[in-house]
């Protein structure tokens, strides 16, 4: 009886381990996922549209200065005045420039008179009782033309030098800085005054990373929002800019947008936020 018994007792636990090792499936292999081959912006160009931050920007703007060293005899304008290309701006005390070209004008009119008096046909003059006509030397004449030729060009040197003691306006614009008062010394070069056309004001971004920009292209519609006016505008992509700069720690590039319509509370220096349409 003991020996069936252990037989038994053998038999149920083969059993017994069989139906453990079948209940225990043997687990699939998953997949691995696969290593994208889209880049990280991939998302940009599903949507058609790249954003980021922007600032409004005169289409034109220049620091001016003087090319000489002197005092400033006369401030004709005010910030905030509108000038015409060519309009006279700030003077400097030059005389000693002024009495170069009073001077210069005047060798010239002697030397005009010199070659006026020496084209006249004939010359009188009085020999032994007699009156003789004898015609002006050819040499002379020649002479004479020469110092009115160099007379003419020490007036151009001279005005050209007094010209660089004012300051003229390069183009049609609004004075917005004006860094210099009656009496005081200015330097060569140091900016005198800034003019900029506020008339023709642009959108410029300032965070626009390399990895957006390969979707940007010259021609593109954008939507600028500009924040203080509350509105929207709309615009082209007119320029990008070919070289990155760094802005808090990344690269980014510059791109100006030109506004189709410019409303009149646009003001230089709002801020702005700009998205071009990368696809149609």
């Amino acid at each position: 009886m003991k020996h069936i018994y252990w037989t038994m007792v053998l038999i149920c636990t083969m059993l017994l381990a069989g139906c453990a090792s079948a209940s225990a499936p043997t687990p699939a292999a998953l997949p691995m996922p696969l290593a994208s081959a889209t880049p990280d912006h991939s998302f940009i160009s599903s949507a058609g549209i790249v954003s980021a931050s922007a600032d409004v920007v005169p289409a034109q703007t220049s620091q001016m200065g003087l090319l000489i060293s002197a005092a400033v005899k006369e401030v004709d304008i005010k910030e905030g005045d509108p000038v015409k290309a060519g309009q006279l701006l700030i003077v400097l005390n030059t005389p000693d420039l002024s009495l170069s070209v009073t001077a210069a004008k005047a060798a010239i009119r002697s030397a005009q008179d010199n070659v006026d008096l020496l084209n006249y046909p004939y010359t009188k003059i009085f020999s032994k009782g007699h009156i003789v006509y004898v015609k002006a030397f050819l040499e002379r004449r020649e002479q004479a033309t020469a110092q009115l030729e160099s007379a003419q060009a020490a007036l151009d040197a001279a005005q050209a030098t007094l010209h660089e003691g004012t300051l003229t306006a390069p183009y049609d614009g609004t004075i917005v800085t004006i860094n210099v008062v009656p009496g005081q010394m200015v330097q060569p070069n140091q900016a005198a005054a800034v003019i900029a056309d506020l008339k023709h004001l642009q959108i410029e971004t300032t965070d626009l990373s390399e990895r957006e920009i390969a979707y940007v292209k010259i021609g593109q519609t954008a939507t600028v929002h500009i924040k203080a006016l509350n509105a929207d505008l709309s615009g082209k992509v007119i320029a990008i800019a070919p070289k990155a700069t760094k802005y808090n720690g990344d690269w980014v590039f510059k791109v100006t947008i030109a506004l189709d319509q410019q409303p009149s509370s646009l003001l230089w220096g709002m801020s702005a936020d700009v998205q071009i349409q990368t696809q149609k």
